[in-house]
Order: structure tokens, then C-alpha cells, then sequence
């Protein structure tokens, strides 16, 4: 089965933050971005995406982003996808997330949510860009900022 196709309005918002993620050199990966609608309340929900980016510094290198969005509708009537949060989640010699499946797990004190995440980390002896250990990422939004904690 293939993967959803990124929405236009969402795909718009990724290439705004990679070109701000960039250091000149680096660029976009659209085919491997990764979305998932995340629902944390009866009536609310969140939208979050791994965007790839590769080739800092114009090397065989790349970086993986979690960006968490709320979907929004325009004046006039059109999708928008609002950036709430970006952090590194990934990159070549320290993890990767292969395929994107958050479940939630819980609300915190101050009405932020709590999720999981399934992750791949490199080994000393893992080549940079094929991690072997499974792990499990546990992350906050909490006040519009995502957090990974221990």
C-alpha cells in the first residue's frame, strides 16, 4: 500500500521550513516526508511530519525533523497548516524514524499531551545511515512546544 499523499496546504508549510532548516546547501526530501493526524482530544486534534532534509554543507549527510501542526481554515474557507513546533528527531549516525506511528499516551498537568514514537538508533558498529537498535522516542506538546524526554 502506498503512503498518503502529503496535502498541498501541508506540503506548502514543510517547504517553507526546510528552506528556513537549510544551511544554502542542504535540501528537502519531499518522498520521504511521513504525516500522521494525531487526535489528542474529543474535538482536537494535531497533524505531525518527519520532513527529511540532506546535504548540509553540500555532503552525503541528512537530518530528520518532528514538526507538529494544527490545522487551521482560512478566511476564506481554505486549509492551513499553523507550525506550533520543530525539533531534530533524527540523522545519519544517530536515529532514524523509518515509519511515522505516534499513539498518545496521556495529558499532562498543564493540558499538553504525551505520545510515543518508534525509532531506530545507530550502534557503534551500525553503518551511519542504517541504525539497528529499536527504541521508542516519548515526546511532549505542551504550549505549542515539543519536548522528548528520557
Amino acid at each position: 500500500m502506498a503512503a498518503p499523499v502529503t496535502p498541498k496546504p501541508l506540503a506548502v508549510q514543510i517547504e517553507h521550513l526546510v528552506s528556513l532548516l537549510s544551511d544554502g546547501d542542504a535540501v528537502g526530501y519531499p518522498e520521504a516526508t511521513q504525516f500522521q493526524v494525531l487526535k489528542i482530544r474529543k474535538n482536537q486534534e494535531i497533524t505531525l511530519a518527519v520532513l527529511t532534509v540532506e546535504g548540509f554543507g553540500g555532503g552525503n549527510n541528512f537530518r530528520q525533523y518532528l514538526a507538529a501542526f494544527s490545522l487551521e481554515t482560512t478566511n476564506a474557507g481554505k486549509a492551513h497548516y499553523s507550525l506550533l513546533d520543530v525539533i531534530p528527531i533524527g540523522a545519519g549516525g544517530w536515529r532514524s524514524i523509518d515509519k511515522l506511528h505516534a499513539n498518545m499516551i496521556g495529558e499532562t498537568k498543564n493540558g499538553g499531551v504525551n505520545f510515543t514514537m518508534k525509532a531506530l538508533e545507530n550502534l557503534s558498529d551500525d553503518a551511519p545511515n542504517f541504525p539497528s537498535k529499536k527504541v521508542t522516542l516519548k515526546l511532549t506538546l505542551e504550549n505549542a512546544r515539543l519536548k522528548e524526554s528520557k
